[in-house]
């Protein structure tokens, strides 16, 4: 029996790249993003991938439009939840000038979002023998990297992530929790100018999350395998 992994923020990027791998490894892929059914690039998975691939039409901050995913669930087990979905609202704003529904939005989408769906998966990874969820998380949540300030929002969040990450580990042992970060990477967030492609992201995150072991759980590690100063 093939495995199942679901992907929010699946129809580009890094959620695009993860979607891509686990189709050509022989999963059976959940790829969840906005207006997904009108997205190319997973119209035409679909046509290549149409035993393995489903499409779920969602915004994970909506939770009412997650309904269809959740029952989705109940009818089987989930292996790998990859929490990718996120945003990056605050690139160069000046503390005193942040607003502070930017920061509201980015905790509804980098924490409250995961967190969500990661309670409605509880009872599908639940029947996995190896269940992992994998939060996309980034250098900038280190406190103890963080020597350039800014980016209020967005470390904040992530660091919130880590944290709920950590707890996860602890109060869940027979779940494998981790925080990822996928390195500086091309994408619409990471800009042109990023030294990571894709395709490298995603071999090295695919790779470390394929090696992972209960004692893994609750780290910070990079797409390279590295441990991460929290």
């Amino acid at each position: 029996m093939s495995q199942t992994v679901c992907i929010t923020g699946a129809a580009r990027g890094l959620g695009l790249g993860y979607t891509e791998h686990y189709l050509k490894a022989g999963w059976q892929v959940l790829a969840v993003a906005r207006k997904a059914k009108e997205k190319d690039s997973l119209k035409k998975l679909t046509q290549t991938y149409r035993d393995q691939l489903e499409v779920f039409d969602a915004d994970v901050t909506q939770y009412e439009s997650l309904l269809p995913l959740r029952k989705r669930w109940e009818a089987g087990s989930l292996d790998l939840l990859i929490n990718n979905a996120g945003v990056l609202l605050d690139r160069h704003m000046d503390f005193e000038k942040l607003p502070l529904e930017i920061l509201r939005q980015s905790f509804e989408v980098n924490v409250i979002a995961p967190v969500a769906l990661t309670q409605m998966a509880l009872p599908a990874l639940q029947k996995s023998t190896k269940p992992i969820v994998a939060m996309m998380s980034s250098l900038m949540a280190s406190i103890t990297d963080n020597a350039s300030g800014g980016y209020y929002g967005y470390r904040s969040s992530k660091t919130a992530l880590n944290m709920i990450t950590r707890s996860l580990a602890t109060d869940y042992p027979w779940l494998i929790a981790v925080a990822l970060h996928p390195g500086w990477v091309q994408t619409e967030m990471g800009g042109s100018q990023a030294p990571t492609a894709v395709e490298e992201s995603i071999s090295g995150l695919t790779r470390v999350i394929a090696g992972l072991r209960s004692e893994d759980s609750g780290q910070f590690r990079n797409f390279k395998g590295q441990t991460l100063p929290w």
